[in-house]
């Protein structure tokens, strides 16, 4: 196939639902047309492209064999808590009884992230949930919302579903199938819908949750902001869209504004109000009876000012240098130094609250790292120490709420999540962390940096590291 009729199939496949084909995606492509030339009896690539310009059908059959349909029940589950946890029984009780929570799954594959959340809400609300909750959910390849609908799936969707939940809701089908129960699949509507389209199906509309979660990946920054604009103007006034937890920062452009809640982030549609300040330790506790706390929002990333001048590299390496040679004291001066002449050097603040860590004093290193994050809401080294902090202060809770954001920001960080999981272990929350220690397990293998690809010169043992993942992790997660 000549680049130019290529890129003809490219530029269309793009403009009617924003898929970006390149690199391995280009090769998916030429399959799927020689697939459908094959199947349809068309002769010649342009004749086909053709044919694609005009009929709707032939296109949505291309497009089945283009999609990825990578998904399995309970998805990021702790996602999927604080919404049928949290976010459901807030919003029950702002609006009361008459008008049922509508929450819509946009991307929603073969139905195994609806289904999940009707699970969690039935076995909160139990029969109640239908008039409590309307489940929508839509995709643009039809046969994965064929299989949605028809509700049969086999082990490979079960990898992060308990053994309780997949006994209470299906039922064996042949030798390796399983059938979702009808109380749970009659809970969810499925629709046909392109993520590009101004005008979703007439029910689409009004939705007070909105989960995009792990499919905007697929698609460019200007077609992400497209689609945000689309699902924002099919969410409620004060809706939230939830995406997945390593699309965060791939996804605040400026069309909803960034949330943090107990450490986890999602996107709300209204004015956005003044941030409170960060706290250093854990968020104040919530009041005694009443209305859940308020959602707090996080600014968006700020660039750190560049001190060089002042501060040049040598100085910072030298720094690095005393640290891992355990010469703290020295280390400590020579930054002390730069902050002398330089308040706001975020590398030198976030090195000196390392320091301050190594030396067991938390309070200075816990002030240090919020004045960096004060600088940049986003630096994982300064989050990576306020959860150091809070782990040798054993305030688990404050240390699993920073390693959960360190996460946020930069997923493939194994360190954030190594000591994540030993947060959780360390809270007595056992099947968190062994689902951690494994993602920690997956990074480490992929990128085995004694610091984790981090500026900190933290130099652990990574053997010793993968030996503590592979024992921790297992049994179920």
């Amino acid at each position: 196939m000549t680049g130019p009729t290529l890129q003809g199939f490219k530029d269309l496949v793009r403009s009617r639902c924003g898929l970006m084909l390149e690199g391995n995606g280009e090769e998916t492509l030429k399959a799927a047309i020689a697939a459908r030339m094959q199947a349809t009896g068309v002769l010649g690539e342009q004749a086909y492209l053709a044919r694609l310009t005009t009929n709707e059908t032939e296109f949505q059959e291309l497009v089945t064999l283009l999609t990825i349909n990578e998904t399995y029940f309970f998805r990021e589950p702790e996602q999927l808590a604080l919404l049928t946890e949290k976010m459901v029984p807030r919003l029950l009780a702002l609006r009361g009884p008459g008008r049922p929570i509508r929450i819509l799954s946009a991307g929603c594959s073969t139905g195994e992230e609806p289904y999940s959340i009707a699970m969690a809400l039935l076995d909160q609300y139990g029969e109640a949930m239908g008039s409590l909750v309307r489940l929508y959910a839509g995709d643009i390849d039809h046969l994965a919302l064929a299989k949605a609908r028809a509700g049969h799936y086999s082990a490979f969707s079960f990898r992060a579903l308990s053994p309780e939940r997949q006994q209470r809701y299906f039922t064996p089908i042949g030798r390796h199938g399983f059938a979702l129960a009808e109380t749970v699949r009659t809970r969810v509507e499925f629709h046909h819908l392109n993520l590009l389209s101004a005008e979703p199906p007439a029910s689409l509309h009004d939705f007070d949750i909105v989960l995009f979660r792990n499919v905007s990946i697929y698609f460019d920054a200007d077609t992400r902001r497209a689609i945000q604009h689309n699902l924002a103007r099919m969410m409620t006034s004060d809706g939230v869209l939830l995406v997945g937890t390593a699309e965060t920062l791939a996804n605040d452009l400026g069309v909803l504004r960034l949330v943090e809640e107990d450490g986890h982030f999602y996107f709300a549609k209204g004015a956005a109000a003044p941030p409170p300040p960060r706290p250093s330790r854990s968020p104040p506790p919530a009041p005694p009876a009443p209305p859940p706390k308020p959602n707090r929002p996080v600014p968006a990333p700020v660039v750190a000012p560049v001190v060089a001048a002042t501060a040049p590299a040598p100085d910072l390496d030298t720094a690095r240098r005393l640290i891992r040679d355990k010469r703290h004291d020295e280390a400590g001066a020579l930054l002390r130094g730069i902050l002398a002449q330089s308040p706001d050097h975020l590398s030198a603040l976030v090195l000196l609250a390392h320091v301050q860590v190594l030396r067991r004093d938390h309070p200075a290193a816990q002030t240090l790292a919020q004045r960096a994050l004060e600088l940049d809401s986003w630096s994982v080294e300064a989050m990576v120490v306020q959860g150091f902090a809070a782990k040798w202060q054993g305030d688990h809770d404050a240390a699993i709420r920073w390693f959960k954001q360190a996460v946020y920001a930069r997923h493939h960080c194994w360190v954030a999540q190594y000591y994540l999981a030993e947060s959780y272990r360390a809270a007595g929350q056992p099947d968190l962390a062994r689902r951690t220690y494994r993602v920690a397990l997956q990074h480490l293998t992929q990128h085995p940096d004694g610091d984790g690809g981090l500026s900190l010169p933290l130099g652990l043992p990574v053997a010793e590291v993968r030996f503590l993942c592979e024992r921790n992790a297992g049994g179920r997660g």
